[in-house]
Formats: C-alpha cells, structure tokens, sequence
C-alpha cells in the first residue's frame, strides 16, 4: 500500500463508485426513465433477497460455490505441478506448447457434449467442464512464471547438486508464485461462469444458483432475477479477495512493487 494511502481513504475510494452506481439506479428506476420490468427500483431488489432467502437461495449458492471450488482445485492439483515440471524441462514444453494453445481456443462449452458421453451426467460433467479451461489456464501460467525464475538462483542450484525435484519444488515454485496466483485468479472466474452457465441453460438437476436465476427470469420475478445475478457478482469478488489474500500472504518476501 503507497504510504500516504490511509485504510479508510482505501475503503472511500473503493465504495464511492457503488455509492454513485445506487443512487444512479435510484434516480433512474425511482423517475420510470426505464420500465421497472426491465429495471426494478433499489428497494424492491433488497426485499427480493428477503423473500430468496426462504426459498432455499442459500443451497443454491453453496452447491454452485461447491462446483468451483472443486474444479480449481482439481485444475491446481494438476496444473501447478504439470507446468513447473514443463517449466523445467523446457523442451517437453516447446513439444506441446502448439497443442495445449490449440487447446485453450476452444470453447469449454463446445466440448460438454464430449463430458458427458465420456464421463456421465452428473456433478463430475459440471466440475469437469469448469476445471478443463481452468487446467489450460493455470498450467499455462505456471510455465510463464518457471520460465522468469531467476538465472542467477538456477545456476547455483546447478553448482550445489540440487536435484530436479528439489529444483523444483525450492526455487521454481516461489519463482513462478506471482503467475501462478494470476492464473489462479483467472481460473476462479471463468469456473464461475462455466459452471452457472452450465447451470442455467443445461440443467443438470433443479438445483444451483445458475438455475435459479433462469427459474426467476423464466417466471417474470424480475428483482429476484438481479438479486441472484448480485449474488453470483459477490461470489465472485470474494473468490478474487480470497486469492489475492493467499497472494498477499505468500508473497511478503517480493518487493513493494508487487504490493496493490
């Protein structure tokens, strides 16, 4: 944090866009300069979230959160150690560096059919929609970040013997950390909108957050309908705050500029 930046500024300039954003949207709904049907007032939405939370909102959104959690974690489990072993070994990388970009240009969603022949319908299809892009996305990162690891750092692990193993785990893990943080941070996003996207048009079961916003649109229950959708945003800022929170924990040995 720059030193002449206090926490309450920080949290003044971070509300003051929300703030205006409200009363903005009070103005215009509060006017009818937009037809409440398509835009309700302010105060109709937070009394939506009253009534979603007798409507068993919170099982949806634990289930849908459940689905991301588990294919980021999946696509780090795989991803992280794939691409420091590929950042090692930088000729195996350059043999599928063309694949795997091949790879990410195509649609997850293109490829759903493919998981659920091959896996099944069920949980495992969605998670394994979202982790697949995710998997691309983390592993591609950690190469990037193994592939700037300090020269100097290398070359004395080279002199004092270290294995690969310990090469690995020792130096290009906390070489490649900032990129990997990136990658996770991207992954967390786009198995959000795979896994609600999933949800809504495809459906699996009647439950999940995704589902329940095409369920309130579908009946006309316009402000549970933005309601939902202000749910599904949250969760998402709070999985980008937890990510930078692990970051910022992991990474106080790099320099200040590394600091937000």
């Amino acid at each position: 944090m720059p030193a002449g930046s206090s926490p309450p500024r920080r949290h003044i300039r971070v509300l003051s866009p929300l703030v205006v954003l409200l009363l903005a949207w009070s103005a215009i709904s509060g006017l009818r300069l937009i037809d409440p049907v398509v835009l309700p007032t302010p105060w109709s939405v937070a009394r939506a979230f009253v009534t979603m939370g007798r409507e068993r909102v919170l099982i949806d959104v634990a289930l849908t959160l459940a689905r991301v959690l588990a294919a980021v974690g999946i696509a780090a489990c795989i991803g992280i150690p794939a691409g420091l072993l590929l950042g090692y070994r930088r000729r195996w990388y350059a043999m599928v560096e063309g694949p795997l970009h091949g790879l990410r240009s195509i649609p997850a969603s293109a490829l759903f059919p493919l998981f659920l022949i091959t896996i099944g319908v069920g949980e495992s299809s969605i998670v394994a929609l979202a982790a697949y892009p995710s998997l691309l996305v983390i592993l591609v990162n950690t190469v990037s970040g193994a592939a700037l690891a300090n020269k100097r750092r290398l070359y004395q692990a080279k002199l004092f013997g270290l294995s690969g193993f310990d090469t690995i785990t020792e130096i290009l893990f906390y070489e490649a950390l900032p990129n990997i943080f990136d990658g996770l941070r991207t992954a967390a996003s786009y198995s959000m909108v795979l896994v609600i996207a999933v949800e809504m048009f495809i459906g699996l079961d009647d439950r999940g957050l995704g589902r329940a916003i095409y369920a309130y649109q579908a009946t006309y229950r316009i402000p549970e309908t933005y309601a939902a959708v202000m749910i599904a945003g949250t969760i998402g800022i709070l999985l980008n705050l937890l990510v930078s929170a692990l970051q910022d924990r992991m990474l106080r040995w790099l320099p200040d500029a590394y600091e937000s």
